[in-house]
């Protein structure tokens, strides 16, 4: 089964998009002459299971017809399984979902035959992995961006998915309205830093929740967390300060501290933590990256 890919639909990711438009994906896949089997996630965390279990039977190319969350499951599906070394294990996406934050980090096409051609062609890179770590001993995989703070509060707000990109200004309107700084303290291996915080961020890539250009230094195999600390803002800052978040200017406020490291402890009340657009657990919390810990199907560099 090496060369044969297991594919992952989710069925509410993008308002619906996989099933409506499954019998289409199929068709592209098999004109491009790609070996494949497809399976529909049936709960949260299912995703999880179906690829640990696969790989372990000798699968080795999985991809994720969904956004975020859909990745985020496979990838720890992926480092659930012992059969195999990760970076073994080929991670790729269709993206259909609402943010799609790491696709776009990693320049994937959005077009159906445009992704069914990199599979053929086998155009993939090595990427980091996060770990986040919880003191009930609970962890959780995650390739692209883990948030406290606001981003976290927004997730822990949103309504109803299916509604689409909707749901992140829902969200994010909600959130301003109920949301204050929190206090944390975060521990590297050389120094502390102690602060209050609106939303602190431990980057792979650059992007989330829908766009926001978080750690516009972020590369993805450099074996580094962009680690970017936005001070506490007043509303109306925070207002003024939107454009920051999504033209790739953040880093120039003078409130955010940027920093690369490659793991630390954050200390705070037991306020929520998200990963990759889904939340995963409470503060304190433990963040290690493992360098190039997974192989990618990417476009050429």
């Amino acid at each position: 089964m090496n060369g044969r890919w297991l594919v992952i639909a989710n069925p509410i990711s993008g308002q619906g998009r996989a099933m409506h438009h499954r019998h289409e994906i199929e068709a592209v896949l098999q004109r491009h002459g790609v070996a494949f089997e497809l399976v529909v996630s049936e709960h949260p965390g299912h995703a999880i299971e179906l690829v640990a279990h696969a790989v372990e039977g000798g699968c080795r190319r999985i991809l994720a017809v969904g956004g975020d969350g859909t990745v985020n499951e496979c990838a720890n599906g992926i480092f659930r399984q012992r059969a195999a070394p990760t970076d073994e294990v080929v991670l790729g996406v269709m993206p259909i979902g609402t943010g799609n934050d790491w696709a776009r980090g990693l320049r994937m096409p959005k077009d159906y035959a445009e992704v069914a051609a990199l599979m053929a062609q086998g155009s993939h890179r090595l990427h980091d992995v996060g770990v986040a770590e919880f003191g009930d001993g609970s962890r959780r995989h995650f390739i692209n961006v883990a948030g406290l703070g606001f981003d976290a509060h927004v997730v822990a707000s949103l309504p109803d998915r299916t509604l689409g990109p909707m749901a992140y200004l829902v969200g994010l309107a909600k959130g301003l309205l109920s949301y204050d700084a929190v206090s944390l303290g975060l521990t590297f291996s050389d120094r502390k830093v102690e602060a209050r915080a609106f939303v602190l961020f431990f980057a792979i890539g650059r992007y989330c929740g829908s766009g926001m250009n978080v750690a516009p230094r972020a590369e993805v195999d450099d074996g580094l967390f962009d680690v970017t600390l936005v001070q506490a803002l007043s509303r109306w800052e925070v207002l003024k300060s939107l454009r920051k978040l999504f033209d790739g200017t953040l880093l120039d406020h003078p409130k955010v501290i940027a920093l690369r490291e490659a793991q630390a402890r954050v200390d705070a009340g037991p306020v929520p933590v998200e990963a990759d657009g889904e939340l995963i657990g409470h503060a304190p919390v433990r963040f290690t990256l493992l360098p190039r810990a997974l192989r990618v199907l990417a476009p050429p560099k």
